[in-house]
């Protein structure tokens, strides 16, 4: 089975170091794919046309031999004018360099007429470069067909594997179910499924999402041909998600490999207190005074230098529980004065006014989109949600005395 990462999102693309760094680890964990396609790879898409530089191609055979049981794919979104002429002119150079297949990606195009096309470029590929290809579609989510995705596989060459990200384009879960029925309307090929998660890009980026792989049923793994996670442009932070997915993928137990994982690297704290009300690794509503501690004292390393201004804003709000409870239970020095509460007050307004998510706060906004019957993206509820987080919950049980 398929089993890896396609850095497919949007933000800096990762180095040539990090991404050597994470064939490793994928290596290590069971993982057997590497697919190169961040979004804003000048090469992969806004200039699609050129041909990769020599250093590029040097990376790629580097990438290509870092471990034998990782395979590494190259990703291209060819423009509306692309022939087979030219893909094969620009792309037969990465596979010379050891490169393992090609990954053409039509997602978040407005093109919904050029499956025809899709399709052609796809199997001009697979027969003259004889690598493996693999397509994600425009009409990529839900589990309807489309006149899209009829023409698509009218012809589509029997060994191009096909993605899809399951219901929805972010999903709190994915059933067998779902992927039986998108089976059903890709000419009987089960899905290889391009899962978006750890991803934060976008509209998510306000949101670190350092929890594990979870609400994927295990019947789920025998109606898809694969399994992609896509990470955020955090690297590091990562590594649980896709060591809890990667367990998954082999049939263990998701959470207790992300447990461990997240144990031995010393982030159990800050995973939880980034977390969501509905994310199994979620706190409860009401943590213990140990905890919130726990988390004001923490030292977290080795997480990228892009995720401090999580840890900032996690200790920063324990530290206004911490002093929001000691003014409800009236120890300390000055609890339960009027210019404790002041200071609290202040503190815990300058805790909201830090620009990302943390204690399960909002408005939390995620792509719940799906394709319709035409192929073209519908909004769904979950979208857009505003809980309250656990630290406006403490301070306001402090300013009610309750």
């Amino acid at each position: 089975m398929i089993s890896g990462i396609i850095e497919g999102f949007y933000g800096p693309p990762w180095s040539h170091e990090t991404r050597l760094n994470f064939i490793d680890f994928l290596a290590a964990h069971g993982g057997n794919t590497y697919v190169w396609a961040a979004k804003l790879e000048p090469r992969h898409r806004e200039l699609w046309a050129e041909a990769f530089t020599s250093d590029e191609l040097a990376q790629f055979a580097a990438l290509a031999t870092q471990q034998d049981s990782v395979q590494v794919l190259i990703g291209l979104t060819p423009g509306s004018d692309a022939t087979s002429e030219q893909l094969i002119s620009k792309l037969r150079p990465a596979i010379d360099n050891g490169c393992h297949g090609i990954v053409l990606s039509f997602d978040d195009l407005p093109v919904l007429d050029a499956a025809t096309k899709h399709r052609d470029l796809a199997n001009g590929l697979i027969d003259q470069l004889n690598t493996q290809v693999w397509l994600v579609p425009t009409h990529y989510a839900g589990t309807t067909s489309s006149p899209y995705l009829e023409k698509l596989f009218d012809g589509l060459h029997k060994d191009v594997l096909v993605m899809w990200t399951g219901e929805h384009v972010v999903n709190d879960s994915i059933s067998a179910r779902d992927a039986q029925l998108r089976t059903a309307v890709c000419d009987n090929r089960k899905p290889l499924l391009w899962d978006n998660t750890p991803v934060n890009d976008a509209i998510m980026s306000e949101a670190l999402h350092l929890g594990p792989y979870a609400s994927r049923e295990s019947a789920l793994r025998d109606e898809i041909s694969g399994l992609l996670l896509n990470p955020m442009e955090f690297a590091s932070a990562s590594k649980p998600t896709v060591a809890s997915g990667l367990a998954w993928a082999k049939g263990a137990d998701a959470f207790t490999a992300w447990e461990s994982f997240v144990s031995q690297c010393g982030w159990s704290e800050i995973a939880a207190a980034t977390a969501f009300p509905d994310d199994p690794h979620w706190p409860g509503a009401r943590p213990s005074d140990e905890w919130w501690q726990s988390v004001a004292d923490m030292q977290p390393e080795g997480l990228d230098v892009g995720c401090q201004p999580w840890i900032d804003a996690t200790k920063q709000g324990a530290e206004v529980v911490v002093s929001a409870r000691k003014l409800l239970s009236g120890s300390g020095d000055s609890e339960m004065s009027i210019l404790g509460r002041f200071h609290l007050a202040i503190k815990w307004r300058t805790w909201k006014r830090l620009p990302v998510l943390t204690y399960g706060g909002g408005p939390r906004i995620r792509p719940v989109l799906t394709n319709d019957e035409n192929g073209k993206f519908a909004y769904r509820n979950g979208t857009v949600i505003s809980p309250t987080s656990l630290v406006d919950h403490e301070v306001m049980r402090c300013f009610s005395g309750s």
